[in-house]
């Protein structure tokens, strides 16, 4: 284990960790504490998380189904999160969702949209779809207040998808803060050709680029209301 998913185990092992994550989310009134959960948990429990096994456990089955509807034609595998943490946003019960990255090219080879195999079954097929439709959904709905966004299934896919689900849970009034963390000067990834990321401008810019592609720069450090509650997405390194 290495780069980004290795920095997230060892933030999570820090003597600090809610100190050093708080620090990371305070602009947005978010707050983590030591009676929240957060999955994984260490080194020795490191399965990355999918939301819908979060929000079995720590809110209720009900939405755990409801995710997978929306977002799938039949149950498979969701997107997988480095980091999932109930937290409390302006006095709420929220979520905080992290995706983590380790150095330059982590983004570049994200631009693409997601592949359907040629030989891709009927159910590969129709989830395929049904993701298509899902996306749509919340850029449309995201559009009416930030125009140019773009989110789509067939561009910068992982970005996209991070931003939907955000849009989804805000929608049945669970507060989000998305946050892009740039982990710094990951050494295990310098094998010479890959581009670390040296300091927060680094990662700032490298969020950015990767962001525009998709409308994402203009929603990011904006709360974008979704009526039932809101969601945030802010770019910060460690």
């Amino acid at each position: 284990m290495k780069g980004s998913q290795y920095a997230v185990i060892k933030l999570l092992e820090s003597r600090d960790f809610i100190g050093n994550i708080n620090k990371l989310i305070k602009d947005t009134m978010a707050k983590i504490s030591i009676y929240d959960n957060w999955m994984p948990k260490s080194l020795h429990h490191d399965k990355e998380a999918e939301l819908k096994d979060f929000l079995k456990y720590n809110f209720n089955p009900k939405l755990a189904s409801d995710i997978v509807k929306w977002w799938l034609f039949k149950d498979a595998r969701t997107p997988n999160w480095d980091l999932i943490s109930t937290c409390t946003i302006n006095g709420k019960r929220g979520i905080l969702l992290v995706e983590a990255k380790a150095h330059w090219g982590e983004l570049d080879k994200e631009s693409h949209g997601k592949q359907l195999k040629l030989n891709a079954k009927a159910d590969s097929i129709k989830n395929h779809a049904r993701i298509g439709e899902a996306i749509k959904e919340a850029n449309t709905s995201i559009k009416h207040t930030f125009s140019q966004i773009d989110i789509s299934r067939d561009k910068c896919y992982q970005l996209s998808n991070r931003v939907a689900y955000s849009w989804w849970l805000a929608n049945q009034s669970i507060p989000v803060v998305l946050l892009y963390l740039g982990f710094l000067n990951c050494h295990d990834m310098n094998d010479g050709k890959t581009k670390l990321l040296n300091d927060d401008n680094d990662w700032q810019t490298c969020f950015n680029e990767h962001a525009i592609k998709v409308g994402v720069d203009t929603i990011t450090d904006k709360w974008v209301d979704c009526g039932a509650s809101e969601f945030i997405v802010i770019c910060r390194s460690i």
